[in-house]
């Protein structure tokens, strides 16, 4: 028999150690949404489309963004009537200035795809990227977001406890490459930056709790992490939903872990009380971290549009490992009759 020549057995040799060496596929996720169909409206109570994200100019600025909207019925049986709600929020922390937006429609239905408009706001996505356009007063954005990981699916096969024995449908894209133009002061600027993406729906009471805390992270080393603490109605709270996502893009549930807020803020604007600042430890991914505000007043008082004010904002991470990250706090404001 022929002998291979010696070059091309040492190739072949490593070729074969690479193939060994990379790591196995992610299993299959375990869950009944199906993607990218459930991508699009449900005729549900309750549906909200949400992205954070950071972005920097090319000069190294950086910049918080919130985009989000909101579909939800009112009235019953065939009264109900769709509603569309807008978020927009900008961050800039080397002025400690964060401006924000909301605004409202009701369609005659609910949109028949991925491709959501609150007036000149828009959310949509082709199942491989996501495009957000937005503006207010001064400030606009135009972004394209591409996942850099695979879908995670949170809690229990992809479902969460909202409160009041009720469930919500609950997927991330937990690291999207962002590029496109951010608006400040009414210049406009090239950026690139990086999005987290939070999708939720179903046939739930968003005031079928006191709130929540919910945190997500993207760690410098490639993993993410997204805590959900749902505060309920009797006072307790419980943590229904903890999702890690791997360097590989590989996602697991935890439960174990430890958060203890270091110190709070009072709203000049609405009297809330928030926590702020945390020491965070996951012992199933030897995270022992610490999560700081970039800066504090970075509310949303939305009781003209959600019935509810809420914090939502950049934190930087330090400790066993570094990042970045958003955190949402509600509940802590005026809340639904106290608006």
């Amino acid at each position: 028999m022929k002998r291979l020549p010696w070059f091309v057995l040492i190739i072949w040799f490593l070729l074969a150690a690479c193939g060994e060496s990379s790591d196995p596929a992610c299993p299959d996720p375990d869950t009944d949404i199906i993607l990218p169909q459930d991508e699009s409206p449900h005729r549900t109570n309750m549906e909200w489309w949400y992205y954070t994200g950071h972005l920097w100019t090319r000069a190294g600025d950086r910049y918080g963004f919130e985009l989000t909207i909101f579909q939800t019925f009112a009235g019953v049986g065939g009264d109900r009537q769709v509603g569309y709600v807008g978020h927009f929020a900008i961050s800039d922390p080397q002025k400690k200035d964060h401006v924000y937006d909301q605004k409202i429609i009701a369609p005659p239905d609910v949109y028949d795809s991925f491709n959501l408009h609150v007036e000149d706001w828009i959310i949509r996505g082709n199942g491989n990227q996501d495009r957000l356009i937005a503006d207010m007063d001064g400030f606009a954005i135009d972004l394209t977001c591409t996942p850099q990981k695979p879908v995670s699916f949170n809690g229990q096969r992809g479902v969460i406890d909202m409160g009041s024995g009720l469930t919500s449908f609950y997927y991330s894209k937990t690291r999207m490459e962002v590029t496109g133009t951010l608006t400040v002061g009414g210049t406009e600027e090239e950026v690139t930056g990086i999005a987290w993406s939070d999708h939720q729906w179903g046939d739930f009471d968003v005031f079928g709790s006191n709130g929540w805390d919910w945190f997500s992270l993207q760690l410098d080393d490639n993993t993410e992490l997204m805590i959900f603490l749902l505060h309920y109605l009797d006072g307790t709270t419980v943590l229904t939903g903890g999702t890690f996502v791997d360097a590989d893009g590989c996602y697991s549930h935890f439960t174990d872990h430890q958060i203890a807020a270091l110190g709070s803020w009072e709203s000049p604007h609405t009297g809330g009380v928030y926590p702020l600042g945390w020491d965070l430890t996951v012992p199933d991914h030897d995270l022992d971290i610490n999560l700081m505000p970039v800066f504090d007043d970075q509310e949303l008082n939305c009781c003209s549009t959600t019935l509810n004010t809420y914090w939502e904002g950049e934190v930087e991470v330090t400790g066993t490992v570094g990042g970045i990250g958003y955190v949402e706090l509600a509940g802590y404001g005026p809340w639904k009759d106290g608006c």
